[in-house]
């Protein structure tokens, strides 16, 4: 915990102490959402990656997560699937767990998503590329 500076420059003394501030400890995540779309379907995505051991030298509770094959999740899951920006992390490998879960609570399969892996593709993706 330590004193926030950037809030610091517009806002009382009082109200910006108390910020956690620093780099996250490398290790394994989970990174994932569950969500209900405008027309009130359930469905999520999950993908297992890592924290790196970089000094970012930035503020705030910060880190650098590393997702394999991201750059295809990103493309084929998350800007094609409309998901917000955000999602949560655990800090472990819990993929399997969470996978149970979201099956548990009605998410249909098929909207069960994960970062697949090299040579699996994405429904969408082109064989050619």
């Amino acid at each position: 915990m330590k004193y926030q500076l950037i809030m610091a420059r517009s806002l009382p003394e009082e109200v910006t102490q108390g910020t956690l501030e620093g780099d996250i400890v490398p290790g394994d995540i989970t990174f994932f959402r569950l969500q209900s779309t405008a027309d009130c379907q359930i469905r999520a995505y999950i993908a297992q990656g890592e924290v790196l051991p970089v000094a970012t030298r930035s503020f705030g509770a910060i880190g650098i997560f590393a997702i394999p094959e991201m750059g295809r999740f990103y493309r084929h899951v998350l800007i094609e699937k409309n998901y917000p920006h955000h999602g949560a992390v655990a800090f472990g490998h819990f993929g399997k767990a969470l996978y149970e879960v979201f099956k548990y609570i009605g998410v249909p399969l098929e909207d069960i998503n994960f970062n697949q892996p090299k040579g699996m593709m994405y429904p969408t993706e082109n064989p050619f590329a």
